[in-house]
């Protein structure tokens, strides 16, 4: 199955194609950050730099992960994995 960086984005209507709630998103989603999230979940992911059609403009990029879970549980179990993430950066920034 197919994710988007715009689909876990906090910044992006569900019309541009955010597909969970904004609790549960991510502001400003990396491709790196969710192939790192996929690592840290144990979830095997091939990342590619492609661009939304909808944001034609924009480099974002998807990863392609196998489909043993929902897609939405996926989605949002790797926007949770990029936010401790980030947490976790922020601490030893402030260390």
């Amino acid at each position: 199955m197919v994710i988007w960086t715009v689909n876990i984005d906090r910044k992006k209507s569900r019309g541009q194609g955010r597909k969970i709630s904004r609790k549960k998103a991510v502001s400003n989603v990396r491709l790196s950050e969710m192939v790192e999230a996929c690592k840290n979940l144990g979830i095997k992911c091939i990342p590619e730099v492609k661009k939304y059609p909808k944001f034609w403009w924009e480099e974002t990029g998807r990863i392609i992960v196998p489909k043993n879970r929902s897609k939405s549980q996926v989605m949002i179990g790797i926007a949770e994995e990029i936010s401790s993430l980030r947490e976790r950066k922020d601490k030893k920034k402030k260390q």
